[in-house]
């Protein structure tokens, strides 16, 4: 049972197909070493079992050796499904720890407006205004409660999570290639844009905000836009998908493309494969979302 990872083509392991090198891998050998540790319990058991067996003279005796192929087995199946799911996994494929702290960073700035919000609720006007016109004078008003008050962080948290859940699945369900993480990059800063604005949005009960103090920070993010897409898509090869398979060059469908998302043949990022069910559903739940939240947060 010990040698039983072991005891396959290279190519092989846990009855995993692997790429060349994986065995040497620290993540392999953490799952061989689990593996063994298993086993080698199992076997001391057994052996200790055996032992008693024989001291005390009880009918038990054919038990404890099947003990060690059992828990072998089942120790064998446990890491064959962590092989499984790393062993295929090409290297850059999954976000770096760094990426996964990234994301989560915005999402403190409405967290933390909503208990500035809430250690000064006495402060807060029964009516404050929200919106203003161009000569600076208020036209739109809320009222102090939970929902005029917290109301647009709430909405600012649901909108950066459908984006972050809609850049996590581009980049599970596309292609691999260049552009896979200069687009999560951008995708994720546009959570910190959304975060900031509509954190400051959200001291507006408390504090009045000129209306350049949004509009700048839009402005400066789409110039950057503008030059990182010209620099990455005058740089990077564009994927190759059947030309029959576009409509008007930018609608993509193909049944027979596994890929839930593939790159744009006119602009920079990715496009759904209509011909993919799974696009649908996240189309679907996209758009959604983006319409429940404003109605149930904004009205």
């Amino acid at each position: 049972m010990l040698l039983m990872p072991r005891i396959s083509p290279r190519r092989f392991f846990f009855a995993i197909t692997v790429p060349p090198g994986f065995r040497e891998t620290a993540a392999a050998r953490a799952s061989l070493r689990r593996y063994h540790l298993w086993v080698s319990v199992a076997t001391i058991v057994a052996i200790g079992g055996l032992a008693a067996t024989f001291a005390t003279g009880e009918a038990t005796l054919a038990l404890w050796p099947i003990l060690p192929p059992v828990v072998g087995l089942a120790a064998f199946l446990r890491e064959r499904a962590v092989v499984r799911r790393i062993a295929g996994r090409p290297v850059g494929a999954v976000p770096e720890p760094g990426w996964t702290t990234l994301a989560a960073v915005p999402f403190l700035f409405p967290l933390a407006t909503a208990l500035y919000l809430r250690s000064r609720w006495d402060e807060i006007p029964a009516r404050f205004p929200i919106h203003w016109g161009l000569h600076g004078e208020p036209n739109g008003w809320a009222t102090k409660t939970v929902r005029g008050v917290y109301g647009p962080l709430a909405f600012a948290g649901g909108l950066m999570l459908l984006i972050l859940v809609l850049a996590l699945a581009m980049y599970y369900g596309s292609r691999r290639g260049p552009i896979r993480k200069p687009v999560l990059a951008m995708l994720i800063a546009v959570e910190y844009l959304l975060g900031l604005v509509f954190s400051s949005v959200g001291l507006m009960p408390l504090v009045h905000i000129p209306a350049a103090v949004f509009l700048v920070p839009f402005v400066l993010f789409l110039g950057v836009v503008i030059v990182w897409s010209y620099r990455v898509g005058t740089r990077t090869p564009g994927e190759a998908t059947p030309d029959e398979c576009w409509t008007l060059g930018s609608i993509y469908y193909n049944p027979r493309d596994p890929a839930i998302f593939v790159q744009k043949r006119i602009g920079v990022g990715y496009t759904f494969n209509f011909g993919n069910r799974i696009a649908w559903v996240i189309l679907a739940a996209f758009i959604g979302g983006v319409v429940a939240l404003p109605l149930l947060l904004l009205r």
